[in-house]
Protein backbone atom coordinates (compact mmCIF):
# COMPACT_ATOMS: atom_id res chain seq x y z
CA UNK A 1 0.00 0.00 0.00
CA UNK A 2 1.64 3.23 -0.90
CA UNK A 3 1.68 6.70 0.89
CA UNK A 4 -0.79 8.30 -0.95
CA UNK A 5 -3.21 4.72 -0.87
CA UNK A 6 -2.83 4.91 3.36
CA UNK A 7 -4.14 8.21 3.18
CA UNK A 8 -7.25 7.68 0.99
CA UNK A 9 -7.96 4.69 3.64
CA UNK A 10 -7.23 6.96 6.83
CA UNK A 11 -9.71 9.31 5.65
CA UNK A 12 -12.61 6.66 4.28
CA UNK A 13 -12.59 4.82 7.84
CA UNK A 14 -11.99 7.82 9.76
CA UNK A 15 -15.26 9.17 8.00
CA UNK A 16 -17.35 5.38 8.64
CA UNK A 17 -16.68 5.81 12.10
CA UNK A 18 -17.75 9.06 12.79
CA UNK A 19 -21.57 7.66 12.77
CA UNK A 20 -24.71 8.79 11.06
CA UNK A 21 -22.82 8.40 7.59
CA UNK A 22 -23.24 5.54 5.97
CA UNK A 23 -22.36 3.86 2.70
CA UNK A 24 -24.49 6.49 0.07
CA UNK A 25 -23.23 9.44 1.73
CA UNK A 26 -19.83 8.42 1.67
CA UNK A 27 -20.33 7.66 -2.02
CA UNK A 28 -21.65 11.01 -2.76
CA UNK A 29 -18.34 12.63 -1.06
CA UNK A 30 -16.00 10.60 -3.17
CA UNK A 31 -17.90 11.25 -6.40
CA UNK A 32 -17.64 14.64 -6.19
CA UNK A 33 -13.87 14.81 -4.54
CA UNK A 34 -10.73 14.73 -6.78
CA UNK A 35 -8.76 12.65 -3.78
CA UNK A 36 -10.68 11.65 -0.53
CA UNK A 37 -8.28 14.33 1.47
CA UNK A 38 -9.90 16.99 -0.23
CA UNK A 39 -13.17 16.51 1.98
CA UNK A 40 -10.59 17.46 5.06
CA UNK A 41 -11.02 20.74 3.72
CA UNK A 42 -14.03 21.46 2.81
CA UNK A 43 -16.37 24.11 5.23
CA UNK A 44 -19.79 23.68 6.54
CA UNK A 45 -21.61 24.81 3.22
CA UNK A 46 -19.79 22.64 1.56
CA UNK A 47 -20.76 19.73 3.66
CA UNK A 48 -24.28 20.82 3.34
CA UNK A 49 -24.30 20.61 -0.62
CA UNK A 50 -24.16 16.52 -0.07
CA UNK A 51 -27.68 15.55 -0.04
CA UNK A 52 -28.40 14.06 3.36
CA UNK A 53 -25.74 16.02 5.40
CA UNK A 54 -27.65 18.47 7.12
CA UNK A 55 -26.44 20.85 9.58
CA UNK A 56 -25.99 18.52 12.63
CA UNK A 57 -23.97 16.39 10.28
CA UNK A 58 -21.81 18.70 8.62
CA UNK A 59 -20.45 20.27 11.83
CA UNK A 60 -19.86 16.87 13.22
CA UNK A 61 -17.89 15.81 9.73
CA UNK A 62 -15.62 19.01 10.30
CA UNK A 63 -14.65 19.44 13.80
CA UNK A 64 -14.89 15.98 15.11
CA UNK A 65 -13.72 13.74 12.94
CA UNK A 66 -10.84 11.68 13.48
CA UNK A 67 -8.26 10.84 11.39
CA UNK A 68 -5.98 9.66 13.72
CA UNK A 69 -8.25 6.84 14.41
CA UNK A 70 -8.16 6.16 10.71
CA UNK A 71 -4.91 6.20 10.30
CA UNK A 72 -4.05 3.72 13.66
CA UNK A 73 -6.37 1.42 11.63
CA UNK A 74 -4.51 1.35 8.49
CA UNK A 75 -1.71 0.67 10.38
CA UNK A 76 -3.43 -2.01 12.25
CA UNK A 77 -4.69 -3.50 9.39
CA UNK A 78 -0.88 -3.84 7.79
CA UNK A 79 0.70 -5.68 10.80
CA UNK A 80 -2.18 -8.03 11.32
CA UNK A 81 -2.18 -8.83 7.13
CA UNK A 82 -5.21 -7.84 6.39
CA UNK A 83 -5.45 -5.76 3.23
CA UNK A 84 -7.63 -2.19 3.39
CA UNK A 85 -9.55 -1.63 -0.03
CA UNK A 86 -11.42 1.61 -0.31
CA UNK A 87 -13.81 2.90 -2.90
CA UNK A 88 -11.40 4.80 -4.35
CA UNK A 89 -8.98 1.96 -5.25
CA UNK A 90 -8.81 0.94 -8.93
CA UNK A 91 -8.61 -2.77 -7.09
CA UNK A 92 -12.25 -2.81 -5.91
CA UNK A 93 -14.25 -5.26 -6.27
CA UNK A 94 -15.76 -4.26 -9.69
CA UNK A 95 -19.37 -5.88 -8.96
CA UNK A 96 -20.01 -3.93 -5.82
CA UNK A 97 -19.21 -0.25 -7.26
CA UNK A 98 -22.37 -1.42 -9.38
CA UNK A 99 -24.54 -1.20 -5.98
CA UNK A 100 -26.64 1.27 -4.49
CA UNK A 101 -24.95 1.56 -1.28
CA UNK A 102 -21.12 0.30 -1.99
CA UNK A 103 -19.22 -0.74 1.27
CA UNK A 104 -16.60 2.48 1.42
CA UNK A 105 -14.24 -0.09 2.37
CA UNK A 106 -13.26 -3.77 2.95
CA UNK A 107 -11.06 -5.81 4.65
CA UNK A 108 -9.63 -8.45 3.23
CA UNK A 109 -7.84 -11.44 4.64
CA UNK A 110 -6.51 -13.35 2.14
CA UNK A 111 -6.54 -12.27 -1.82
CA UNK A 112 -9.06 -11.13 -4.08
CA UNK A 113 -8.74 -12.02 -7.90
CA UNK A 114 -10.08 -11.29 -11.22
CA UNK A 115 -11.35 -14.44 -11.27
CA UNK A 116 -13.57 -14.43 -8.10
CA UNK A 117 -16.02 -12.48 -10.21
CA UNK A 118 -16.62 -15.68 -12.03
CA UNK A 119 -18.62 -16.44 -9.48
CA UNK A 120 -21.65 -18.20 -7.45
CA UNK A 121 -23.03 -17.51 -4.33
CA UNK A 122 -24.58 -20.16 -2.25
CA UNK A 123 -26.56 -19.53 0.91
CA UNK A 124 -28.97 -21.59 3.11
CA UNK A 125 -29.99 -22.49 6.60
CA UNK A 126 -28.03 -22.57 9.70
CA UNK A 127 -30.00 -25.47 10.78
CA UNK A 128 -29.34 -27.62 7.95
CA UNK A 129 -30.05 -31.46 7.19
CA UNK A 130 -27.69 -33.57 6.58
CA UNK A 131 -28.90 -33.84 2.64
CA UNK A 132 -28.88 -29.86 2.65
CA UNK A 133 -25.39 -29.99 3.62
CA UNK A 134 -24.23 -32.94 1.45
CA UNK A 135 -25.87 -31.65 -1.25
CA UNK A 136 -24.56 -27.98 -0.82
CA UNK A 137 -20.77 -29.56 -0.83
CA UNK A 138 -21.07 -31.33 -3.90
CA UNK A 139 -22.14 -28.47 -5.85
CA UNK A 140 -19.69 -26.63 -4.29
CA UNK A 141 -17.25 -28.66 -5.09
CA UNK A 142 -18.15 -28.99 -8.58
CA UNK A 143 -18.45 -25.50 -9.24
CA UNK A 144 -15.04 -24.99 -7.85
CA UNK A 145 -13.39 -27.79 -10.09
CA UNK A 146 -15.33 -25.43 -12.99
CA UNK A 147 -13.05 -22.76 -11.68
CA UNK A 148 -15.74 -20.76 -10.36
CA UNK A 149 -15.53 -18.73 -7.14
CA UNK A 150 -17.83 -20.21 -3.99
CA UNK A 151 -19.45 -17.19 -1.94
CA UNK A 152 -21.03 -17.58 1.21
CA UNK A 153 -21.01 -16.04 4.65
CA UNK A 154 -19.14 -18.28 7.01
CA UNK A 155 -22.25 -19.53 9.04
CA UNK A 156 -22.11 -22.83 10.26
CA UNK A 157 -24.88 -25.48 8.55
CA UNK A 158 -25.52 -24.91 4.64
CA UNK A 159 -22.53 -22.01 4.49
CA UNK A 160 -20.19 -23.45 6.09
CA UNK A 161 -20.87 -26.96 3.81
CA UNK A 162 -20.44 -24.67 0.39
CA UNK A 163 -16.90 -23.13 1.75
CA UNK A 164 -15.59 -26.11 2.49
CA UNK A 165 -17.06 -28.18 -0.71
CA UNK A 166 -15.22 -25.48 -2.67
CA UNK A 167 -12.15 -25.81 -1.03
CA UNK A 168 -12.28 -30.04 -1.02
CA UNK A 169 -12.81 -29.26 -5.64
CA UNK A 170 -9.25 -27.58 -5.05
CA UNK A 171 -10.83 -23.80 -5.79
CA UNK A 172 -11.56 -20.39 -4.33
CA UNK A 173 -14.03 -19.50 -2.03
CA UNK A 174 -14.86 -15.85 -0.50
CA UNK A 175 -16.33 -15.69 3.38
CA UNK A 176 -18.50 -12.49 3.58
CA UNK A 177 -18.44 -11.73 7.48
CA UNK A 178 -21.24 -9.99 9.57
CA UNK A 179 -18.35 -9.09 11.88
CA UNK A 180 -15.16 -7.15 12.27
CA UNK A 181 -12.34 -9.04 10.09
CA UNK A 182 -11.02 -10.27 13.24
CA UNK A 183 -13.98 -10.93 14.92
CA UNK A 184 -14.74 -14.72 14.21
CA UNK A 185 -18.02 -16.20 14.04
CA UNK A 186 -18.78 -18.44 14.83
CA UNK A 187 -15.85 -19.69 17.04
CA UNK A 188 -16.08 -22.53 15.90
CA UNK A 189 -15.08 -22.04 12.18
CA UNK A 190 -11.92 -20.49 12.92
CA UNK A 191 -10.29 -23.63 10.90
CA UNK A 192 -12.37 -22.58 7.98
CA UNK A 193 -11.30 -19.23 8.44
CA UNK A 194 -7.92 -19.87 7.90
CA UNK A 195 -8.60 -22.35 5.05
CA UNK A 196 -10.86 -19.80 3.26
CA UNK A 197 -7.93 -17.32 3.50
CA UNK A 198 -5.62 -19.46 2.41
CA UNK A 199 -7.65 -21.05 -0.37
CA UNK A 200 -9.15 -17.24 -1.01
CA UNK A 201 -10.54 -14.43 1.30
CA UNK A 202 -12.46 -13.42 3.72
CA UNK A 203 -13.87 -9.90 3.57
CA UNK A 204 -15.90 -7.77 6.24
CA UNK A 205 -17.27 -3.85 5.65
CA UNK A 206 -17.15 -3.62 9.46
CA UNK A 207 -14.74 -1.54 11.15
CA UNK A 208 -12.25 -3.91 13.39
CA UNK A 209 -13.60 -5.79 16.77
CA UNK A 210 -17.83 -4.84 15.71
CA UNK A 211 -19.66 -7.64 16.91
CA UNK A 212 -21.67 -9.72 14.38
CA UNK A 213 -25.25 -8.24 15.82
CA UNK A 214 -28.44 -9.15 13.99
CA UNK A 215 -28.66 -6.43 12.14
CA UNK A 216 -25.34 -6.83 10.44
CA UNK A 217 -26.18 -9.78 8.56
CA UNK A 218 -28.57 -8.23 6.02
CA UNK A 219 -25.75 -5.66 5.00
CA UNK A 220 -23.53 -8.79 4.60
CA UNK A 221 -26.42 -10.31 2.65
CA UNK A 222 -26.26 -7.91 0.17
CA UNK A 223 -22.82 -8.12 -0.61
CA UNK A 224 -22.96 -11.75 -1.01
CA UNK A 225 -25.22 -11.55 -3.81
CA UNK A 226 -23.54 -8.33 -5.21
CA UNK A 227 -20.35 -10.26 -5.52
CA UNK A 228 -21.67 -12.92 -7.43
CA UNK A 229 -23.62 -13.70 -10.99
CA UNK A 230 -25.88 -16.12 -9.87
CA UNK A 231 -26.93 -16.91 -6.40
CA UNK A 232 -28.10 -20.48 -5.21
CA UNK A 233 -30.65 -21.34 -2.17
CA UNK A 234 -29.87 -24.91 -0.67
CA UNK A 235 -32.18 -25.00 2.32
CA UNK A 236 -34.23 -21.98 3.95
CA UNK A 237 -37.30 -21.76 6.08
CA UNK A 238 -40.13 -19.06 5.44
CA UNK A 239 -38.37 -16.84 7.80
CA UNK A 240 -34.76 -17.79 6.76
CA UNK A 241 -32.30 -15.19 6.27
CA UNK A 242 -31.19 -16.88 3.35
CA UNK A 243 -34.42 -15.53 1.78
CA UNK A 244 -33.33 -12.19 2.01
CA UNK A 245 -30.34 -12.94 0.43
CA UNK A 246 -32.20 -14.24 -2.62
CA UNK A 247 -34.63 -11.38 -2.49
CA UNK A 248 -31.18 -8.73 -2.93
CA UNK A 249 -30.37 -11.31 -6.20
CA UNK A 250 -33.36 -10.59 -7.99
CA UNK A 251 -33.43 -6.41 -7.07
CA UNK A 252 -29.73 -6.65 -8.37
CA UNK A 253 -30.63 -8.44 -11.62
CA UNK A 254 -28.96 -12.17 -10.54
CA UNK A 255 -29.91 -15.73 -11.59
CA UNK A 256 -31.48 -17.47 -8.75
CA UNK A 257 -31.76 -20.84 -8.43
CA UNK A 258 -33.28 -22.89 -5.42
CA UNK A 259 -32.81 -26.65 -4.71
CA UNK A 260 -36.10 -28.31 -3.92
CA UNK A 261 -37.02 -30.23 -1.09
CA UNK A 262 -38.98 -32.52 0.79
CA UNK A 263 -42.26 -30.77 0.81
CA UNK A 264 -43.38 -31.97 4.50
CA UNK A 265 -40.04 -30.55 5.79
CA UNK A 266 -39.71 -27.03 7.38
CA UNK A 267 -36.23 -26.37 6.20
CA UNK A 268 -37.82 -26.58 2.46
CA UNK A 269 -40.46 -24.39 2.49
CA UNK A 270 -38.83 -21.34 1.16
CA UNK A 271 -36.82 -23.42 -1.09
CA UNK A 272 -40.28 -24.30 -3.01
CA UNK A 273 -42.05 -21.22 -2.69
CA UNK A 274 -38.79 -19.66 -4.32
CA UNK A 275 -39.40 -22.13 -7.48
CA UNK A 276 -43.13 -21.73 -7.43
CA UNK A 277 -42.20 -17.78 -7.38
CA UNK A 278 -40.39 -18.25 -10.46
CA UNK A 279 -36.50 -19.22 -9.79
CA UNK A 280 -35.08 -21.58 -11.28
CA UNK A 281 -34.87 -25.21 -10.13
CA UNK A 282 -31.28 -26.50 -9.38
CA UNK A 283 -30.88 -30.26 -9.35
CA UNK A 284 -27.24 -30.15 -10.92
CA UNK A 285 -24.85 -27.61 -11.85
CA UNK A 286 -25.96 -27.46 -15.39
CA UNK A 287 -28.87 -26.23 -14.81
CA UNK A 288 -26.86 -23.04 -14.08
CA UNK A 289 -24.80 -23.29 -17.24
CA UNK A 290 -27.94 -23.63 -19.15
CA UNK A 291 -29.21 -19.88 -17.40
CA UNK A 292 -25.76 -18.68 -17.76
CA UNK A 293 -23.94 -20.45 -20.50
CA UNK A 294 -21.09 -18.58 -20.31
CA UNK A 295 -20.00 -19.88 -16.85
CA UNK A 296 -19.55 -23.04 -18.34
CA UNK A 297 -15.77 -23.86 -19.39
CA UNK A 298 -13.72 -26.68 -21.15
CA UNK A 299 -13.34 -28.89 -17.59
CA UNK A 300 -13.97 -32.65 -17.98
CA UNK A 301 -15.01 -33.98 -14.10
CA UNK A 302 -12.43 -36.40 -13.41
CA UNK A 303 -13.76 -39.91 -12.80
CA UNK A 304 -13.70 -41.73 -9.63
CA UNK A 305 -11.41 -43.67 -8.52
CA UNK A 306 -12.00 -47.08 -10.33
CA UNK A 307 -11.82 -49.96 -7.14
CA UNK A 308 -11.01 -53.10 -7.93
CA UNK A 309 -11.00 -56.68 -5.78
CA UNK A 310 -13.23 -54.80 -3.19
CA UNK A 311 -15.51 -56.80 -0.70
CA UNK A 312 -19.21 -55.99 -1.22
CA UNK A 313 -18.83 -54.13 1.73
CA UNK A 314 -16.39 -52.11 1.02
CA UNK A 315 -17.73 -51.14 -2.27
CA UNK A 316 -21.51 -50.19 -1.24
CA UNK A 317 -19.47 -47.97 1.63
CA UNK A 318 -16.91 -46.84 -1.85
CA UNK A 319 -20.22 -45.65 -3.63
CA UNK A 320 -21.38 -43.64 -1.16
CA UNK A 321 -18.41 -41.48 -1.35
CA UNK A 322 -17.47 -38.77 -3.28
CA UNK A 323 -15.25 -35.62 -2.60
CA UNK A 324 -17.84 -34.20 -0.72
CA UNK A 325 -17.29 -34.70 2.79
CA UNK A 326 -19.72 -37.80 4.50
CA UNK A 327 -20.58 -37.96 7.77
CA UNK A 328 -19.86 -41.21 9.49
CA UNK A 329 -23.63 -41.41 10.93
CA UNK A 330 -24.61 -40.66 7.27
CA UNK A 331 -22.91 -43.58 6.16
CA UNK A 332 -23.95 -45.88 8.34
CA UNK A 333 -27.76 -44.76 7.77
CA UNK A 334 -27.52 -44.82 4.07
CA UNK A 335 -25.90 -47.96 3.74
CA UNK A 336 -27.31 -49.83 6.97
CA UNK A 337 -24.10 -50.75 8.57
CA UNK A 338 -23.35 -51.35 12.33
CA UNK A 339 -20.85 -48.63 13.49
CA UNK A 340 -18.09 -51.41 13.60
CA UNK A 341 -18.83 -52.63 10.05
CA UNK A 342 -18.45 -48.96 8.70
CA UNK A 343 -15.42 -48.23 10.67
CA UNK A 344 -13.82 -51.58 9.34
CA UNK A 345 -14.96 -50.98 5.32
CA UNK A 346 -13.84 -47.40 5.94
CA UNK A 347 -9.83 -48.18 7.58
CA UNK A 348 -9.71 -50.92 4.50
CA UNK A 349 -9.95 -48.10 2.02
CA UNK A 350 -8.19 -45.46 3.50
CA UNK A 351 -5.03 -48.19 3.72
CA UNK A 352 -5.47 -48.60 -0.09
CA UNK A 353 -5.34 -45.12 -0.45
CA UNK A 354 -9.22 -44.75 -1.88
CA UNK A 355 -10.63 -42.96 0.87
CA UNK A 356 -9.82 -40.43 3.28
CA UNK A 357 -10.55 -39.55 6.34
CA UNK A 358 -11.02 -35.54 7.86
CA UNK A 359 -12.06 -33.89 11.03
CA UNK A 360 -15.21 -34.63 12.80
CA UNK A 361 -15.58 -38.04 11.26
CA UNK A 362 -16.09 -36.97 7.67
CA UNK A 363 -14.68 -39.13 4.79
CA UNK A 364 -13.82 -38.30 0.68
CA UNK A 365 -12.97 -40.54 -1.77
CA UNK A 366 -9.87 -39.86 -3.35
Amino acid sequence: MTNRDRETAGVILALASLGKIGPIKIKMMLAQARHPAEILGWDIGRLQSIPGIGAELADRIKNNLDLDYGNRVVAWAGEKGYQVITFADADYPPPLRELYDPPPFLFVKGTLEIGDYRAVAMVGSRNATEYGKTTAAQLAAELSRHGITVISGMAVGIDAACHRGALSGGGRTIAVLGSGIDVIYPRENKTLYGQIAEHGAVISEFLPGTDPNPGHFPRRNRLIAGLAQAVVVVEAGEKSGALLTADMALAYGKKLFALPGNVTSRLSSGTNELIKSGANILTSIDDIFSVLPGMRNDYIAPQKTVAVDLTEGEQLIFGHLSAAPVQLDTLMRECRLTVSDAASYLLSLELRGLVKQLSGKRFIAV
